[in-house]
């Protein structure tokens, strides 16, 4: 599967789960009990990156390969991917694509 098929895939996938978690509880299932969350991290302990800084595809060095996985963003004919290990570091992106402010998050 090319890299815009994988992309596609994933974003199909986190549809359908955030259309599971909107769905209404099932007869017989468990309330949840917010006690249960254990919170390892104090509040802000990962910093966001609040201006990425962004370089060609043909540029892009370091650990990152053809195969990497990032998830891409497109509006207005500009597109921006942002890869997977740093988002996994960071969580949150905040960026302008196609004269739109986001947040990416993962």
């Amino acid at each position: 599967m090319n890299r815009r098929g994988r992309a596609l895939s994933f974003c199909g996938a986190v549809v359908l789960i955030m259309a599971g978690a909107l769905s209404a509880p099932q007869a017989g299932a468990e309330e949840f009990d917010p006690a249960q969350i254990l919170t390892v991290l104090p509040k802000d302990a990962i910093p966001a990156i609040l201006a990425p800084e962004m370089v060609p595809a043909g540029k892009v060095g370091g650990t990152l390969t053809a195969e990497s996985m990032v998830l891409g963003v497109a509006l207005n004919g500009d597109s921006r991917a942002y890869p997977l290990p740093i988002l996994s570091r960071h969580e949150i992106v905040n960026d302008v694509v196609g004269g739109w402010k986001i947040a990416v998050t993962w």
